[in-house]
């Protein structure tokens, strides 16, 4: 029986390829660029209005409430339904790669990657943008670390 040692280099043409999803994303970027503008839209705009109900002599907590909120609105929408508002009336979901709905798990892993690839702070959406326009899977940094993609529903 012939056993090959893991630690030596296989040749390239040996390297397993990452499996597509079972739900093609392509054909999708004009939607989702739309979900993502009006759904970024929605969040800031629910964000400022909450953050507004609190006194102006406490910016500090307007400002971490009005980021919670902003998150919220993406973790809440997303990990009960699979979509955001905006994506669902774009006619998209978020699925794993198995094509099952994505979890809470995958759904904290996007929101979160939203603090660097949405931040105003940090070049806005061009990161995001970036990934999605240049992966195979038209995935965002938070997609392909959770795992999922964003495809038709």
């Amino acid at each position: 029986m012939h056993v090959t040692d893991p630690s030596v280099d296989q040749p390239d043409s040996q390297i397993p390829v990452p499996p597509f999803p079972k739900d093609s994303p392509q054909g999708i970027m004009g939607r989702r660029y739309i979900a993502g503008c009006f759904d970024n839209l929605l969040a800031m705009i629910l964000a400022l209005v909450v953050a507004n109900q609190l006194p102006d002599s406490q910016p500090a907590i307007q400002v971490a409430v009005m980021v919670a909120t902003y998150l919220a609105y993406y973790f809440i929408s997303e990990g009960l339904f699979y979509t955001s508002p905006v994506k669902y009336l774009t006619g998209l979901t978020i699925r794993n790669f198995d094509g099952g709905p994505c979890t809470f798990r995958q759904t904290i892993i996007r929101t979160l990657m939203r603090i660097l690839e949405v931040n105003p702070l940090l070049l806005g959406c061009i990161p995001a943008a970036l990934a999605i326009f240049f992966t195979r899977d038209k995935q965002r940094f938070g997609d392909r670390l959770a795992r999922t993609v964003v495809v038709r529903r």
